[in-house]
């Protein structure tokens, strides 16, 4: 898997819609994945130098709490729903919000390598 330093993760609950989403993405000249399931778990899990898990654990070293965005990640995927990781630039998570919420994403978060920031209309700014 790829550095993920400059992606955006949102947890997409219908199969269907997730789908869509990552058409909508593509359409938009975005690089994306959805992870599902067991599989998709593996990639949250993974002892690699890079990838989701790696990130949260960085966070957590610099922050200290924010291993729930990685917890919250792998019980959406426990549950059936799918989890979109959409690549982007530092300024393009407010272009990809609306994608994503329109195909009834939730959940996001911009992750950086020593950063994160909650987006989309429920977003927070944190981080």
């Amino acid at each position: 898997m790829q550095d993920l330093t400059g992606t955006v993760v949102a947890v997409i609950d219908d199969h269907e819609q997730a789908r869509e989403a990552l058409m909508a993405l593509a359409a938009a000249g975005f690089k994306a994945e959805l992870f599902h399931g067991d599989e998709g778990r593996v990639h949250l899990t993974a002892d690699e130098d890079d990838g989701i898990s790696a990130i949260v654990k960085r966070l957590v070293l610099a922050f200290g709490d924010e291993v729930r965005i990685l917890e919250r990640l792998d019980r959406a995927l426990a549950e059936g729903a799918s989890v979109a990781s959409v690549d982007i630039e530092a300024d393009e998570a407010d272009q990809v919000a609306p994608i994503l919420e329109s195909h009834g994403g939730h959940d996001m978060w911009r992750l950086g390598e020593w950063t994160f920031n909650r987006i989309g209309e429920d977003g927070s700014g944190e981080g």
